[in-house]
């Protein structure tokens, strides 16, 4: 835990020392705030929910369209010693109601609401929390079908401000430009630390994010420095941002990335560890770029075998770490168990520990995925076009052996929809990046010696034919 100011005591410092710093910039409204108006619309929401009895250990919902409004409410539930759940405005209602519900939301804050509460007087300060007070939670995929809620206590946003560090070297000064999800780890990884820091945050809109030509034309207009980007997606841009000094990789694993005009760092976090595990300076072109170094890091990490005694170099073994303020998962207390291993926490990733130290990860341990930098468990891709479909067994695979990886569906049975009407309630109930990018009609179950289903012998579709 830093042993500075507390990341709230910090904004403060920083909102009476230096007013007139800009904060955030939101790309789309042209809007800048500086850090003395962050602190003072925040301290609107924070009189709002103390008002309505809003605080330790109370979970407040965050349902605002992308920009400066969503991170002024974050502020404003973190000043009231509250914790946030972070959930994107158009979120399929089904979906939100079972994390409102999931989670003990006592409230939900949308557009409308945060309209009223910004006509509120602002209230100065903050109320003190404990370490181990719940901040915040990260909803993931869920192995039931269901979505999965991660708790982070108080004790993480002080972590999470002292990790962003390779060596000796910061890798989030300047003006970063966040085109992560604001409902992802990514950006809760990103937000304290850019703020504890005093620099510049700007929220760039999905249409441009996801636009190739778009996207560096919008970092070098406003003049942005640093970006945190998935390797698939810098690999897709049509350039690098002259306007760029630093790029950080990570949300999946980063193999052939490489450019000598920028430093370039490969980045490793996730949602239950609350802050950056590692930071690796990416000095050449590798076959599988290492996330880390041992002894270059500031967390507490190892690779373990499945009893929990440290692996020799050289030996492949459960990526594990310190992870003090990870209070587990919402009402799965076997998870959460399961999930720790002799006092570490499980990264669900297979690693290992190069003769000249890098740390390389070389597999899942689990059928946990990635696309695009999103955390995905087929179980709850599956459970949804089961119903698309209305078939019995449906298979989700990830196709990660080509430059842009992509989730294929396969199904045995004739389904009872067609697949562009299946394809249409899908998308009502699954966030775009769950969606498979192609269905696949398969003649059998592929199953192994024991009759498990065996999924890595699900066929590679021909995209063409399999749409």
């Amino acid at each position: 835990m830093s042993k500075n100011l507390c990341f709230i005591e910090k904004l403060e410092k920083n909102a009476e020392a230096y007013p007139e710093a800009t904060a955030l910039i939101s790309t789309e409204a042209g809007k800048r705030m500086s850090y003395a108006e962050l602190w003072e619309y925040s301290g609107r929401v924070y009189r709002f929910l103390k008002q309505n009895g809003v605080g330790k250990e109370s979970t407040v919902m965050i349902a605002v369209p992308r920009g400066i409004n969503p991170i002024i409410t974050l502020i404003g539930v973190w000043r009231a010693g509250a914790a946030a759940v972070m959930l994107a405005s158009d979120c399929e209602p089904e979906r939100m109601a079972y994390i409102r519900q999931d989670a003990g939301c006592i409230m939900k804050i949308d557009a409308e609401q945060l309209r009223q509460i910004m006509s509120c007087a602002p209230l100065d300060g903050h109320e003190e929390t404990a370490p181990h007070d719940l901040a915040y939670l990260i909803y993931t995929s869920g192995t039931t079908g269901k979505p999965k809620g991660v708790m982070q206590e108080y004790g993480t946003l002080d972590m999470c401000v002292s990790m962003h560090y390779c060596g000796d070297r910061s890798v989030i000064d300047g003006r970063f430009a966040l085109i992560a999800p604001l409902t992802s780890a990514a950006a809760m990884l990103i937000i304290p630390p850019l703020l504890y820091n005093l620099q510049t945050l700007a929220v760039i809109p999905m249409p441009v994010v996801r636009d190739p030509d778009g996207l560096p034309a919008c970092i070098e207009e406003n003049r942005l420095t640093t970006l945190f980007i998935i390797p698939s997606m810098l690999k897709r841009l049509k350039r690098i941002p002259a306007t760029l000094t630093k790029i950080i990789v990570g949300g999946e694993t980063a193999k052939r990335v490489f450019c000598d005009r920028v430093e370039l760092f490969c980045g490793y976090g996730q949602s239950e560890s609350g802050f950056n595990i590692t930071t690796f300076l990416i000095d050449r072109e590798y076959d599988i770029t290492p996330v880390g170094r041992i002894g270059g890091q500031k967390a507490e990490i190892c690779i373990l075998d499945d009893e929990g005694k440290p692996l020799p170099r050289g030996e492949k073994g459960n990526l594990c770490y310190r992870a003090p303020y990870f209070r587990g998962y919402v009402g799965l207390p076997e998870l959460t168990a399961a999930v720790h291993l002799n006092g570490y926490v499980r990264s669900g990733d297979i690693a290992e520990i190069c003769p000249d130290g890098t740390i390389v990860i070389t597999g899942r341990a689990d059928e946990m995925i990635k696309i695009r930098g999103n955390r995905i468990e087929p179980a709850e891709v599956e459970a949804v076009l089961r119903e698309a479909l209305q078939v019995e067994w449906v298979g989700v695979r990830a196709i990660l052996d080509q430059e842009h990886p992509y989730l294929c569906a396969y199904y045995e049975e004739e389904p009872k929809r067609s697949l562009e009407e299946a394809r249409r309630f899908a998308a009502e109930r699954l966030p775009y990046y769950l969606m498979p990018a192609c269905f696949m009609k398969i003649d059998a179950i592929p199953r192994d010696a024991g009759g498990k289903i065996a999924k890595k012998k699900l066929p590679i579709p021909d995209r063409e034919e399999s749409k």
